[in-house]
C-alpha cells in the first residue's frame, strides 16, 4: 500500500503513471479499435488508411506498472504481455514490478522520472495508486476518436469509472472482473458429517451454519467462518457507500451501512470464531483456511481459488443473499488498465487497451479462469477455466452473480474509509465498543482524516 501524500510540485512529465483504460474491444468483436463508419470520410484513393491500424503498426515503447501485490514480470507476461506482444509485434513492452522500497514504489517510480504508460490495478486500489497521485486521464476523446464501443462491456464496470471521474468521464476500462463468493473446505464438513453449504442460502442461514461448524475437536479449534471483510464491505449487496459522493462525509452511521457492517461483524462474536490476537488482517483470515485448514468457510473475492489452487479439497457457492434482496449478488470488482496522463504514447496505449477487451483476448482470459468483462459472455462459458486445472470440477458458475448489486462510488479517499471500517470491526468484535459507538467513532476519524488530506 502506498502512502497518502500527493507529489506536490512535480513536473507534469513526472506524473507518469497510469490511467490506461483498457478499453473494450472494437465493434467487430476483436482486434484494435476501429474508426467510426459514420465519421468523416477518409481521403480518396489507394493511400487511404485505417488510423487505428497505422498506430498499431508503428513502432512504440510502452511501460506497464502493475499495482497488484505479488505480480512479477513472469506473471505479467503470462496474463497480458505475451498476448499483447503477439498482437503488436512492433511495440516494445517494459514492466516495472510493484515494490515496497526505493524506485519500485509508485512514488519512487514517479520521482525517479521513469516513464510509465499504463497502470494496471483493481478498483479497490485505484484510489491508492491512481487518483492519490493525480495521474488520471480522461480517455473519452480516444474512445470517440477510435469509435470504441463501450456497450460491449458489462455496464457496471463503466458506471464505476463514471462515478470515479465525477463528471461522466472515463479514466480506465476493465480487462477482467470478479465479485465475491463463499468457499468451503469439504474435508471439514465431511469430518463432522455436516452437509455442504447450499446455493441460494441467506446470510442468517450461513450464520447458523458458521456457529455449528465452530467447535473444538480433540484440542483442535475449528472456526466456522472467516472473511475478507474489506472486500465484502466494498462490494456489499446493499450498495451501502462508505462516503457521500459529493462531500466525502462518512456514511458509517446510516441504517444501510450499519446493516451491511453488522451482518458481517456478528460472525466474529461467535465463541471460538473471533479475531486472531484481537486484530484484523486479510492474511489472518485467509491463510488458516488453506494453509492450517482449520476454517470451514471463507468468504472473499470469487477468484481467490487461484490462491488455494490444489492445496485443499475446496468448492464454492454464491455469496448468501439478504432475505429482502433475493438474487442480488455483490458488486462487480474489476481490474482496469489506466492510461497515464503523462504518457507520450497515448494512441498506442489505447490500441492495447482496446485489444485486451476484444473477444479474442477475453477468450484467452476466460480460459485462464478470469471471468469476462463482456456484456454478453455466453459464448465463452463452455471454455471457462479450460487452462486452469485447479478449477476442474469446481462450481465455477458461482464465481459471478446472476445480478450484480448497484456499484457504490470508490473515491480517492476510499483507503481512509476502508481502514477505519476495519478499526470499527476490531472495536466491536473484541467488545471494546458497542456497534453504534464503534461506527460513530470510526466515522469521525474518517471525516477528520479526509479534511486533513484535503489541506495537503
Amino acid at each position: 500500500m502506498m502512502g497518502n501524500k500527493k507529489l506536490k510540485g512535480l513536473p507534469v512529465a513526472l506524473s507518469l503513471v497510469m490511467l490506461g483504460g483498457l478499453l473494450a474491444a472494437c465493434n467487430s468483436g476483436g482486434g484494435t479499435a476501429q474508426p467510426a463508419a459514420t465519421a468523416e470520410p477518409q481521403a480518396k484513393g489507394a493511400g487511404a488508411a485505417d488510423p487505428a491500424k497505422q498506430v498499431s503498426e508503428a513502432p512504440a515503447e510502452l511501460t506497464f506498472y502493475v499495482a497488484i501485490n505479488g505480480w512479477t514480470e513472469e506473471r505479467f507476461n503470462e496474463a497480458y504481455g505475451s498476448q499483447i506482444k503477439k498482437k503488436f509485434p512492433n511495440y516494445t513492452l517494459k514492466f516495472i514490478p510493484q515494490g515496497t522500497a526505493g524506485n519500485k514504489t509508485l512514488e519512487g517510480v514517479i520521482t525517479s522520472g521513469q516513464n510509465v504508460d499504463i497502470l494496471i490495478t483493481s478498483i479497490g486500489l485505484t484510489s491508492s495508486f491512481l487518483t492519490q497521485f493525480d495521474m488520471q486521464y480522461d480517455i473519452s476523446d480516444l474512445i470517440k476518436k477510435y469509435n470504441y464501443d463501450l456497450s460491449r462491456l458489462e455496464p457496471s464496470t463503466i458506471e464505476i469509472q463514471k462515478q470515479l471521474s465525477g463528471n461522466g468521464g472515463i479514466y480506465g476500462l476493465p480487462v477482467s472482473t470478479t465479485s465475491a463468493a463463499l468457499f468451503y473446505n469439504k474435508a471439514i464438513f465431511d469430518k463432522f458429517g455436516v452437509p455442504y453449504p447450499k446455493e441460494g442460502m441467506t446470510w442468517d442461514e450461513l450464520y447458523d451454519l458458521a456457529k455449528k461448524m465452530t467447535r473444538n475437536d480433540g484440542g483442535q479449534q475449528y472456526k466456522g467462518m472467516t472473511m475478507s471483510v474489506q472486500h465484502l464491505m466494498l462490494l456489499n449487496q446493499l450498495s451501502a457507500p462508505h462516503l457521500e459522493a459529493k462531500t466525502y462525509k462518512n456514511q458509517f452511521t446510516t441504517d444501510v451501512f450499519r446493516q451491511a457492517f453488522e451482518n458481517l461483524a456478528r460472525f466474529y462474536t461467535i465463541p471460538g470464531n473471533g479475531l486472531v490476537n484481537n486484530k484484523y488482517s486479510k492474511a489472518s483470515q485467509e491463510e488458516p483456511f488453506y494453509k492450517d485448514q482449520n476454517v470451514a468457510m471463507y468468504a472473499a473475492l470469487s477468484t481467490t481459488g487461484d490462491v488455494f489452487r490444489e492445496s485443499i479439497d475446496w468448492d464454492m457457492i454464491q455469496l448468501p443473499f439478504f432475505k429482502d434482496k433475493p438474487g442480488i449478488g455483490p458488486q462487480s470488482y474489476p481490474n482496469y488498465f489506466y492510461l497515464s496522463k503523462a504518457s507520450k504514447n497515448k494512441d498506442a496505449a489505447f490500441q492495447v487497451m482496446a485489444y485486451v477487451t476484444s473477444d479474442e483476448f477475453q477468450e484467452f482470459m476466460n480460459k485462464s479462469g478470469n471471468p469476462s468483462i463482456l456484456k454478453d459472455p455466453s459464448k465463452l462459458k463452455s471454455t471457462f477455466a479450460a487452462d486452469a486445472s485447479y478449477f476442474k470440477g469446481k462450481n465455477v458458475k458461482s464465481m459471478l452473480p446472476a445480478k450484480f448489486a448497484a456499484p457504490t462510488e470508490k473515491s480517492k479517499y476510499q483507503t481512509i474509509a476502508d481502514t477505519e471500517m476495519q478499526n470499527a470491526l476490531v472495536d466491536y468484535a473484541t467488545g471494546k465498543k458497542d456497534i453504534n459507538s464503534a461506527l460513530r467513532d470510526a466515522g469521525e476519524r474518517v471525516d477528520k482524516a479526509i479534511e486533513a488530506e484535503k489541506k495537503k
